[in-house]
């Protein structure tokens, strides 16, 4: 469950100064830390898309609108799916032949988040957003490189990530979707 709730706010994170990509992936090595010192060490890889679309009602109004999907791939210590539209986050868990899918209380919004980041240092950004104080770093090219953060079940979240590709062209959208196997027990929360 608190990786369900960590997930659920790392989506949260992109900065204003910080370019978002139309699509990234990257490996990742996760460390979440309790409150009595007990850290969990995740690893896998992680792929995002960012899909924008233009609207136009009957006065011929424009209005952008977008998508946000991210698909977290952990390995080890688990095998496990994570994906998240910014609306529905489904969990698929290979070590149970089991699939949850949760509904998020609120859309995720990127664009609040690139509203309030502030940049600290050359290479370190900071965002507040829903209470949830967030600390950015950039590698080298400017690209994600860390994130370190307290959830909202007090927990320290340290992500690093390795090994980043932006743009990847053509890039696959089954790189986000998590499908599930038939024969998974389906849990619906």
């Amino acid at each position: 469950m608190k990786i369900l709730f960590t997930l659920s706010t790392l989506v949260l994170i992109l900065n204003a100064s910080i370019t978002l990509p139309k699509n990234f992936e990257t490996d990742f090595n996760q460390t979440i830390t309790n409150d009595k010192n007990r850290a969990i060490h995740y690893r896998g890889k992680v792929s995002f898309k960012q899909e924008k679309y233009i609207i136009v009602n009957e006065a011929g109004d424009e209005r952008e609108i977008g998508s946000s999907f991210f698909k977290w791939n952990y390995t080890d210590p688990t095998k496990k799916e994570v994906c998240t539209d910014g609306i529905q986050l489904t969990v698929i868990d290979h070590d149970l032949e089991q699939v949850s899918k949760y509904l998020i209380n609120e859309g995720i919004d990127l664009e609040k988040i690139l509203n309030v980041a502030e940049q600290i240092s050359t290479k370190d950004y900071k965002a507040t957003y829903k209470e949830v104080e967030y600390l950015i770093t950039l590698d080298e090219k400017g690209q994600l490189k860390k994130i370190v953060y307290v959830d909202t079940l007090d927990n320290r979240v340290k992500i690093i990530f390795e090994k980043m590709e932006y743009n990847i062209q053509p890039f696959d959208d089954n790189d986000v979707k998590c499908p599930a196997q038939a024969d998974y027990d389906v849990i619906e929360g």
